[in-house]
């Protein structure tokens, strides 16, 4: 007798935008190296291993501006918050948070009011 294992818990998908303002003066060569080194790198290496880990699944950096935009996929927005504090440049980064919704369940959304609304108009007495 086959036994069925438990389902897999359910992906959420989340667009994820981290930006990063300039520096409040130009650094030293020393301190962008230090940053380049300790930050910058670090990041941009977890976030390579978050691609290949399949847990972002679309995305990069934003061109032509300091920042990173990606599609992180992840079982709970606390695995997410995880994620992200993992990140280096998390500290100096602006995050936005998108929760990313499928395109079947805003149909259903949208089928299930039309129902509603076409009963409601073809219950008499009702306006």
């Amino acid at each position: 007798m086959k036994t069925q294992s438990p389902s897999p818990t359910p992906a959420h998908d989340y667009l994820v935008e981290m930006t990063f303002a300039p520096f409040a003066t130009l650094p030293t060569p020393q301190e962008a190296v230090a940053f380049a080194e300790n930050l910058a790198l670090p990041s941009i290496e977890a976030l390579e291993q978050l691609v290949a880990e399949g847990r972002i699944v679309a995305g990069g950096t934003n061109l032509a501006a300091a920042g990173f935009t990606f599609i992180a996929r992840v079982s709970a927005p606390l695995e997410l918050e995880e994620m992200l504090g993992r990140l280096p440049l998390s500290v100096r980064a602006q995050t936005r948070v998108v929760p990313l919704g499928t395109f079947g369940s805003r149909a259903a959304t949208i089928r299930a009011r039309v129902a509603r609304g076409r009963a409601s108009a073809a219950t008499p007495g009702r306006s």
